[in-house]
């Protein structure tokens, strides 16, 4: 099966069956934190038996437990080497959707929630299949091959920039004079009336490698903003500085390579 899709009862219990228990702890008490243990007990009963039905789980010496088959599903939310998180805004600008992508050795796999955070689904992927997900989820309608960097901007002059569109309800004219001189580019007032509208707010790719104690450290981040002409994408070079050009296919891709870590 390439698709398995768990309630939350369902992956506590597959977390404890793979001997993740902190995980399995953690959520429980994200989602149940109430829960007596004579009732967790009595809920892990009731997963198990649906992962029965769904030909998902075995009885192994009187006690119920995943197939393996499926374990490595489970195993890679708590064991992947690299894992890239794709964030968006709702339109309001105020929740956020999310997706992730956790790496493994040659393996890859496609984790996302449904149906109001209730539904674990996780898909094991090719690498060619990650770029279309992206793109759909982004709801890039243009996506070039490769992007030239229309302009750039030290780190701090970005964070500099961010306050000032934050703090701004509309495109001012004192706005556009200021970072028009400082970015100098033809493309700069539709950047700037881009940004605007979202007061700041940008999308995001995200990406962390782990420790040997499975802490999560920064690799890097990319950031998206939905435009009136297409998508902007930001990625930041080796020393921190912002390189702002069109969302492109090969800036996405560099995100997820598999030679990312060694590089870092």
């Amino acid at each position: 099966m390439k698709t398995i899709q768990l309630s939350i009862e369902e992956l506590i219990f597959s977390f404890y069956s793979e001997g993740l228990y902190e995980q399995g702890i953690s959520l429980k008490e994200a989602y149940f934190p109430a829960l007596e243990d004579s009732e967790l007990k009595l809920m892990l009963e009731f997963a198990s038996r649906s992962l029965l039905a769904k030909n998902m789980a075995i009885e192994v010496n009187k006690q119920y437990k995943l197939k393996e088959e499926f374990a490595p599903f489970i195993q890679i939310l708590s064991s992947a080497e690299k894992t890239v998180k794709a964030s968006k805004f709702n339109l309001d600008l105020e929740g956020e959707k999310s997706i992730s992508f956790h790496f493994k050795e040659d393996e890859i796999y496609f984790h996302r929630l449904l149906h109001d955070h209730q539904v674990h689904s996780i898909t094991k992927l090719n690498e060619e299949e990650i770029l279309p997900i992206i793109s759909e989820f982004f709801d890039f309608k243009k996506l070039f091959k490769e992007s030239e960097v229309l302009f750039k901007l030290k780190n701090d002059d970005f964070e500099e920039f961010l306050n000032d569109v934050s703090q701004s309800v509309s495109v001012q004219e004192s706005l556009i004079s200021k970072w028009s001189n400082r970015l100098q580019s033809h493309n700069t007032n539709e950047f700037i009336a881009d940004i605007s509208k979202r007061s700041g707010k940008m999308d995001s790719l995200l990406s962390l490698r782990y420790d040997s104690n499975n802490n999560p450290d920064l690799i890097d981040i990319h950031f998206v903003i939905p435009g009136k002409d297409g998508f902007w994408y930001i990625t930041r070079d080796q020393n921190l500085d912002l390189n702002i050009q069109k969302a492109n296919g090969s800036a996405i891709k560099n995100m997820f390579s598999k030679d990312q870590i060694l590089s870092m």
